[in-house]
């Protein structure tokens, strides 16, 4: 992964704006894949924030189960956490948070996989080290589901967490 400037990339895939703050999704199949963040000038310099984050990726972006081909990512409504699955092969899938806040910060968490895998049951650790799919965001809880590829037939596991403001995640009731 490579943080870089956007620069004439592929399709304009999704926008996903209210509140101010803006994520879009850029692809290039069989490339790469870039999120794009925009926050407005409320910020503690008074200027407009950009950032924008690369993914090497074969595949793209992953979407829920009920749309895989979907390339649009999530937002909750407070546009305060914008959330991507990467799937960079076949059965291998990353979840990223994007954290961002009024004064222009924006906190990338790319180890989403590795800290909730420390949540799960044993049955599941390894599958979600893996592969983890967001299915649906609220607030700022995150529904996500695993998948046991090693076994046919192949079973599911979907959860919820719950994301802090600095990335931290806890099992959501």
């Amino acid at each position: 992964m490579k943080s870089s400037l956007l620069v004439g990339l592929g399709c304009l895939c999704s926008v996903l704006s209210a509140r101010g703050a803006t994520m879009s999704i850029s692809s290039n199949p069989g490339q790469d894949v870039t999120v794009k963040l925009d926050l407005p000038a409320n910020n503690t310099e008074g200027v407009p924030v950009s950032c924008s984050f690369t993914f090497q990726t074969a595949k793209g972006l992953l979407g829920p189960s009920s749309n895989p081909t979907s390339q649009s990512g999530f937002a909750n409504s407070a546009q305060d956490l914008f959330v991507i699955t990467v799937q960079p092969v076949t059965k291998a899938a990353f979840v990223h948070f994007f954290l961002t806040s009024a004064n222009g910060n924006v906190l990338l968490v790319s180890d989403v996989n590795a800290r909730v895998a420390k949540l799960l049951s044993l049955a599941w650790k390894d599958d979600a080290g893996g592969f983890l799919r967001v299915e649906t965001i609220q607030g700022r809880k995150v529904q996500l589901q695993t998948t046991d590829f090693a076994h046919a037939p192949f079973q599911s596991h979907t959860f919820w967490v719950s994301v802090d403001a600095m990335g931290g995640v806890t099992v959501a009731p």
